[in-house]
Parts: structure tokens; C-alpha cells; sequence
């Protein structure tokens, strides 16, 4: 795991004791920090599993003396301002306590590490797939590279990579929020659309979270950023540091895009012009233009650490795409059930429609987009659709006469028809590209109860196993 130098000695309580807040509670305790580690629902569950596995015991934080904290670590989900601050949130503030995630306890790990690169990705939209395609190039081409952030890996359940090492980050605003001296090498922002208001407050501050990703570079670092929405336009005008804009909407005379075919343009030097450097337009797992989109940013960070053009070009050819990540629940009746609960966005969705065939597709949650055009070319994929969460009606006007759908509600009720109607030789896919902040704590809790739902409906199911491309 990361050595945690800098908090030798200290005392950090750890709130949330999920796989982050676990693995963050574990380096702090190699590291020699005193830990004051709590969890809501493990204090009211004893015997929950992850109770064996704490070095330390639980300590009641609504009760301690945050005077004697150096730092209150949250987990990413827990409110800092809306819809109302946490309990926790406001006790550290009256004492004066900071208030921080996992990444900026591995920020300020950065300087005991052996010289390395880190890239940090945001967006509304493709950050999974984007830092998924990063870790693939840097490693395709040679380079020691860990992967980890709200892609799932906890970033302090890393080991230290080697001099010349690359760490990439998905970052969510959330993880932001609780983040305050990374100065990242390269950071990336994709795309901003509206989401998580609710915790965000609104827009502008939704916005602003993203925002602050930046604003903690240095200026000889590098901002890659789509200008194909207003927001991203406006932050890629007014940052200081060196900033390259992408597109896959506009040409560029200083930035990189992809034209409407799928060449990747570099229009960066003058003396040079617009350059094409290859096409996308053929590749399997890039296909559509978020992809290009993914490709463009990964493209100039691989280039900014030392990646070569050709070096990159090949690798986007050999990326395997995330439908690694889908966990394969297991067979009944020769049907196949697939829990690809992570794709929390349509891009991520495109990924997991693209693996699978004769797909009998659940999905809904809370939408981060209701514009399912982006998965159109996989409809022939897909036998029936079954919508659930609040995103079900608008998705079921976006399929209006283009497949055959039904609203659901209920994940139960979902998962029920779709055995209901499921022939032998088919794919249940639970890939949902919404959030699951409308039923669920979060995208593991979503397919949890996807899992038991098949095992009890299904009790003859076999399996699981892990799905592969």
C-alpha cells in the first residue's frame, strides 16, 4: 500500500468504512497515524464481515474530541453542503478540523514517493472509460502505471509504483470536493453536463466543484479540456496554466479534435497546421464520438508523459474496452445474468451493449442523461429493455418506436420480467447508465441486490465468474 509518511504520528478519524475508508484505514495504521475509524451502519451491524477485518476498533466520532484531530477523512458520499452539511462535516468545521478524502492523503504522500506522473480525469461523462484507456496506453507501451480512483480501486490500497511510474485518477466532483493540493501532471475534463445537483446545490456549483481540479496545478502542468459544452468553453478561456482544448463537434485552430468521419487531428503547432495523427473511426471499443472524445483527452496525456503518437495509436486499436468490469452472476436455463452495475452513464453502457448479444437490458437509476442516441448503433443487440428508477420515463419516450421497452420501477420487478421473457442463448444485462443515487447508497449496493434478486428467483443459477473481453 502507499506510505503514508506524513501522518505518522497523527490522529485522523476515517467516517465510511467502505472499500475506500477501509483501505485508507488500513495504510494510515501501517503508517503509525492513530486512527479514530467509524461507520453508521457497522456500529448498528456487529456482525457485519468487514468488522473482522478493522486493525482498529470502532470509535464513536459524534462523541470524540475532534480537538485532538489532525484531519477528518470522509467517504465520498457523505453531504459537505447539500442538501444540508453532515453532522460530522459541521463538528469538524466548529473545531477547525480539515476535512479530506483519500486522494489528498495520497497528494500529500506524493513527495516520500519515487518521481512519478499522475494524471487526474473528470467529467460527467466516459471518465471510467478514459482512465481505463490511459492505464491501458501507458502500459501497452512499457510504462509501470496503477490504475484506481471512482473507478472502483481504492487509492491507498495501491502499492508505490517505481521511478517513472504513472498513477491515473477518475475523479468525481465528490471526490474534488474532499480533495485540496493535488497538483496534478495532466488533468482532463471531458465533458460537463448537469448532475448531482442535489449534492452540488446547483449548477454553479456543480461546475465550480469540477473546476477546482485545476485550480490545484501548477502552471507548468497541463489542463486538457472539451470545449463542446459552454461550461467546458468557458473554464478552457480563463485557466492560467497551459490548457489544450478537444473536440469532436468543431475543428480547432490551437487543440485536438476528431473529425465528424473519425481522424484525429492535432492542429498544436503553427509550423506544422492541422496534423492528422490516425484514425478512429474503425476501432471496436472507441466507437461513437464520446469515444473519440475519451481518445482525443488520452491522447494528449499520453503524449504530455512521454508517450509517442504511433505508441498511442496502436494501443487505442488494442484496448479491450470495460467489459472486464462486468461480473457474470452466472447461467439458468441457458441464459446468461451479467451485473454490470458500475455503468452510471451512457458511454459506460455503450461499452457493456457492445460486449454481449441477444440482450435482455436493464437499465434506469438517476440519469445523468436522457439522450440515449449514443447507444443506438447496439438496438440490434437487444431483444427488450426493462426501465426502472426515475429515470424509466424519459427513457421510455427516448425508445419510443425504436425498441421494444417496458417500465418496470422496481429492480425486482425488472429483473423478474426479464427471466420471464429471456430464451435460452440470451443475455440479462444489468448495465443502467444512470446513477444509482435514486434507490441505492451506490452503484456496489444497485448490484447487490441485482445478485440476490437472480440467486432467489433462480436458486439453481450457476456461477459466478468473471466476463472478460
Amino acid at each position: 500500500m502507499i506510505p503514508l509518511r506524513t501522518y505518522e504520528g497523527k490522529t485522523i478519524g476515517v467516517f465510511g468504512l467502505a472499500r475506500t475508508g477501509l483501505a485508507a484505514l488500513s495504510a494510515l495504521f501501517a503508517s503509525k497515524a492513530r486512527v479514530l475509524a467509524y461507520d453508521d451502519a457497522l456500529a448498528h451491524n456487529p456482525g457485519d464481515l468487514r468488522m473482522k477485518s478493522l486493525p482498529v476498533p470502532l470509535t464513536d466520532l459524534y462523541e470524540a474530541d475532534f480537538s485532538q484531530l489532525d484531519a477528518l477523512m470522509l467517504a465520498p458520499g457523505v453531504p459537505l453542503t447539500h442538501p444540508a452539511p453532515h453532522p460530522l462535516v459541521l463538528k469538524a468545521r466548529a473545531a477547525h478540523v480539515p476535512v479530506i478524502g483519500d486522494i489528498e492523503i495520497f497528494a500529500k504522500a506524493r513527495s516520500d514517493l519515487p518521481p512519478h506522473g499522475l494524471i487526474a480525469v473528470t467529467g460527467t461523462n466516459g471518465k471510467s472509460t478514459t482512465a481505463a484507456l490511459l492505464a491501458h496506453l501507458f502500459a501497452a507501451c512499457g510504462r509501470d502505471v496503477a490504475l484506481a480512483g471512482n473507478i472502483g480501486i481504492p487509492v491507498l490500497g495501491l502499492e508505490a509504483l517505481d521511478a517513472g511510474g504513472v498513477y491515473v485518477f477518475e475523479m468525481s466532483s465528490f471526490q474534488i470536493d474532499l480533495t485540496h493540493s493535488l497538483d496534478a501532471d495532466v488533468a482532463i475534463l471531458l465533458n460537463i453536463s448537469p448532475d448531482h445537483l442535489e449534492r452540488h446545490g446547483d449548477m454553479a456549483g456543480y461546475v465550480a466543484a469540477k473546476a477546482r481540479l485545476f485550480q490545484m496545478q501548477g502552471p507548468q502542468h497541463l489542463a486538457v479540456i472539451s470545449v463542446d459544452d459552454p461550461w467546458g468553453a468557458e473554464l478552457a478561456r480563463r485557466l492560467p496554466q497551459r490548457t489544450v482544448p478537444i473536440s469532436v463537434r468543431q475543428p480547432l485552430d490551437h487543440g485536438v479534435y476528431v473529425t465528424d468521419g473519425g481522424d484525429l487531428i492535432d492542429a498544436r503547432s503553427l509550423a506544422e497546421g492541422a496534423r492528422l495523427i490516425g484514425s478512429l473511426g474503425d476501432l471496436p471499443t472507441l466507437r461513437g464520438r464520446h469515444n473519440w472524445q475519451n481518445a482525443a483527452a488520452a491522447y494528449v496525456a499520453g503524449l504530455e508523459l512521454g508517450l509517442d503518437a504511433a505508441g498511442i495509436m496502436a494501443s487505442f486499436a488494442s484496448f479491450p474496452g470495460l467489459a472486464h468490469r462486468c461480473e457474470r452472476v452466472g447461467v439458468a436455463d441457458d441464459v446468461v445474468y451479467i451485473n454490470d452495475s458500475k455503468a452510471t452513464n451512457i458511454d459506460a453502457a455503450a461499452t457493456a451493449l457492445a460486449a454481449f448479444d441477444q440482450i435482455r437490458w436493464i437499465a434506469g437509476g438517476r440519469a445523468k442523461s436522457t439522450d440515449l442516441a449514443p447507444l443506438e448503433p447496439f438496438f440490434g443487440r437487444i431483444k427488450k429493455a426493462y426501465l426502472l428508477g426515475e429515470a424509466a420515463p424519459d427513457f421510455a419516450k427516448a425508445l419510443d418506436g425504436k425498441l421494444d421497452h417496458v417500465v418496470c420501477g422496481t429492480m425486482a420487478a425488472a429483473v423478474a420480467a426479464a427471466i420471464h421473457d429471456a430464451r435460452p442463448g440470451e443475455t440479462v444485462l444489468l448495465s443502467p447508465a444512470c446513477a444509482s443515487f435514486d434507490h441505492y447508497r451506490d452503484f456496489e449496493a444497485r448490484g447487490d441486490d441485482f445478485r440476490a434478486i437472480v440467486r432467489r428467483l433462480l436458486p439453481h443459477v450457476t456461477g459466478p465468474d468473471e466476463v472478460r473481453s
